[in-house]
């Protein structure tokens, strides 16, 4: 049963006992006729992570991962109040074929939660943070799916993973405050947070970033002042949308920055900030 599907560096899922079958909530799509549905060893198959599913192929995944689950429900409510012996496995094998088959559905379709995370990448949030949140929704889309309905999985999937980014990055859990001029805010009122030597470090640090900005070239400037937000004018985005208004590609911006990074980071290697002198008028 294990080599009904071949992937590469994917470990064969170790047989559940019978404590685990009892304390899982096995979900199957109910309005299927399993009477209906064969039985499909899947051997013709040889999918990898990169593989493209044809709608065929995507349907027998998804008919025998519900099968399996059923399969498994039946069995496990056949065995209640039943004293377990060896013999009685076939339920574990069953749920452990059908996790296995989820999981191979899973690394098929990382691929469309990538390419769906990177239209939401911000300096507040990276891609592997969406696509953390993207592949719980991916995982959670597999076990709802209906392949019966003649759709395609990835058209349910697209639309269940773009709202829920959506909704991630606006949530105000995860939201991180507005960037802001630090020029413009006034001293807190607060001894124990805002002293005097504190507030000569911020201007020292500000005066010698400005200062620092003016080694870059006009692109590498522009570059990190959009990434960062540094300025009253500018406001944190993308690579892409540097890219667009700079009519480069996401890739050239990226190099740009990096590029601009180690330079400031070359620059600040040889200033002792902390000894920086600051004349208060």
């Amino acid at each position: 049963m294990s080599g009904a599907l071949y992937f590469p560096d994917l470990q064969t899922a170790e047989r559940p006992d019978l404590p685990t079958i009892q304390a899982r909530d096995i979900s199957f799509i109910s309005g299927l006729d399993y009477d209906a549905i064969p039985i499909d060893d899947l051997r013709d198959l040889e999918l990898d992570r990169t593989s493209v599913l044809t709608p065929e192929t995507e349907s027998r995944l998804f008919f025998q991962m519900n099968r399996c689950y059923f399969r498994a429900s039946q069995l496990r409510q056949s065995l209640e109040g039943q004293t377990y012996c060896l013999d009685e496995s076939e339920g574990e094998e069953e749920l452990a074929r059908g996790d296995q088959l989820r999981n191979q559905l899973v690394i098929i379709f990382h691929k469309l939660t990538v390419s769906i995370a990177k239209n939401f990448v911000s300096p507040r949030h990276s891609l592997e943070e969406l696509v953390s949140e993207g592949d719980a929704t991916l995982i959670r889309a597999i076990a709802l799916f209906d392949p019966s309905r003649g759709f395609r999985f990835s058209t349910y999937a697209t639309y269940a993973i773009r709202r829920r980014l959506a909704r991630y990055v606006t949530s105000s859990q995860h939201s991180h405050a507005t960037p802001v001029d630090f020029r413009e805010v006034p001293p807190i009122p607060d001894c124990r947070r805002w002293t005097l030597p504190y507030e000569q470090a911020m201007e020292a640090g500000l005066a010698w970033m400005e200062t620092a900005l003016l080694e870059l070239s006009p692109r590498g400037r522009f570059i990190i002042r959009c990434r960062f937000g540094w300025g009253r004018e500018f406001e944190p985005r993308t690579l892409q949308e540097i890219a667009d208004e700079l009519g480069i590609s996401r890739e050239r911006v990226r190099q740009l920055e990096v590029k601009a990074m180690k330079k400031l980071q070359a620059l600040a290697a040889s200033v002792d900030l902390s000894a920086t002198e600051i004349k208060i008028a």
